[in-house]
């Protein structure tokens, strides 16, 4: 029992699959690798093994985590269980955890930035993904995925947030056909400039309700935002430029980070 602990190796030497496993089919999991791609190999889904009688490891579940951590060159974290722990059994009668019961879990356990981010994300209609990823200061969940998963998330960015939680929700209110990523990732771009107001778009969208229809892309949202901003004033600000640059460089940046 003194194994059944979490821990993390990238010695995939120490791993051997179950005669019981079915075989590795790669071709058919493709959206498992880029997720490990993108935010690694989360200790939330750790491969659970046994110990044959030589101590080896034998995988009973998550070769494809294993095979795709080895390609990838990851860490992997792992779990051995008890002689006669039955993983179908236990994979067929248990659910999936969706995102809201992790943040529900660490939340009702005390951590205060998952009881702040389940708030905002039911106050402002937002996915809880999204709405920890704003908070987290990103535009991409799965930057922020890894520390969430563990526990360990943070926000930081708060002001941010609200202020895309804040528009984008209001904007919803006034038309509902609005609500789609498209717009939420323009009200993320918009937040960004350097003196945006976000009271003075709400403003402009409730003088303009007619103009308030949804569209296919990004850019299109963003000409509505400036029109809206713009509304009724006789300083212009070209809003739309001003976030696609500030977005363009931010990107940049990251990626010289990394």
């Amino acid at each position: 029992m003194a194994d059944q602990k979490l821990q993390v190796t990238k010695n995939y030497r120490l791993f051997t699959r179950s005669v019981d496993n079915r075989p590795l089919v790669p071709a058919k999991h493709k959206r498992l690798r880029r997720s490990m791609e993108q935010s690694g190999f989360l200790c939330c889904f750790p491969v659970v093994c046994v110990r044959d009688e030589h101590k080896n490891l034998v995988v009973l579940d998550g070769q494809h985590r294993l095979a795709f951590a080895e390609t990838l060159g990851l860490v992997v974290w792992y779990i051995v269980m008890p002689d006669g722990f039955d993983i179908p059994t236990v994979n067929n009668t248990q659910e999936k955890w969706t995102t809201r019961n992790f943040a529900e879990t660490y939340a009702a356990k005390g951590k205060k930035a998952y009881q702040e981010g389940l708030e905002f994300a039911d106050r402002h209609g937002i996915a809880v993904g999204t709405a920890f990823g704003l908070l987290a200061g990103t535009s991409s969940w799965t930057n922020a995925s890894s520390d969430y998963y563990t526990g360990n998330f943070k926000i930081k960015d708060r002001a941010w947030a609200e202020s895309v939680g804040t528009l984008y929700s209001h904007l919803v209110s006034l038309s509902p056909c609005l609500k789609n990523v498209r717009l939420l990732e323009a009200c993320m771009c918009v937040a960004r400039v350097e003196g945006f107001d976000p009271q003075r778009l709400i403003g402009g969208a409730d003088r303009c309700r007619e103009k308030l229809t949804s569209y296919s892309t990004r850019d299109a949202y963003l000409e509505l935002l400036e029109e809206l901003y713009n509304f009724g004033r006789k300083s212009l600000v070209g809003l739309k430029i001003a976030a696609i640059t500030i977005m363009r460089d931010r990107n940049c940046i990251n990626k010289g980070k990394k």
